[in-house]
């Protein structure tokens, strides 16, 4: 069965909780993602100042999630967009770290109890932190 990531990197690092937001840097940025693995599919949404996450599920009905992501991405982010990674693999996590690496990216996914899966820069610990209002 397929496995796909989708990652967007933003200009900004922001705090959901705080109402913030600041230019990113290298290290500090967040992101859009999507996940999709076992009939299952996620959005992402992370929140670097405070690394803070919020994770939505999208059932299993979802008939194209890149094309999904790419539209709701451009649509609600498009302002702050930098960076777009589309990994699909039938090798389940292994491939997708295999694929991270193939684009530079570090191979460094959480992997919360909801059974989303999401990418993160190395170094960081992205827990739910606040809830979305």
């Amino acid at each position: 069965m397929k496995t796909v990531l989708v990652v967007f990197f933003l200009s900004v690092q922001s705090s959901y909780s705080g109402d913030t937001e600041t230019t990113a840097t290298e290290e500090a940025f967040d992101t859009v993602q999507f996940y999709s693995a076992n009939g299952t599919n996620w959005r992402i949404r992370t929140y670097a100042r405070d690394q803070d996450v919020h994770i939505w599920s999208l059932g299993s009905d979802v008939a194209d999630l890149v094309a999904l992501a790419r539209a709701h991405t451009e649509k609600h982010y498009g302002e702050v967009l930098t960076e777009g990674y589309i990994i699909e693999t039938e090798e389940g996590l292994e491939g997708v770290r295999h694929e991270l690496e193939q684009r530079g990216l570090p191979p460094n996914l959480e992997l919360p109890p909801s059974g989303a899966v999401f990418w993160a820069p190395p170094g960081t610990t992205y827990r739910s932190r606040s809830v979305p209002r």
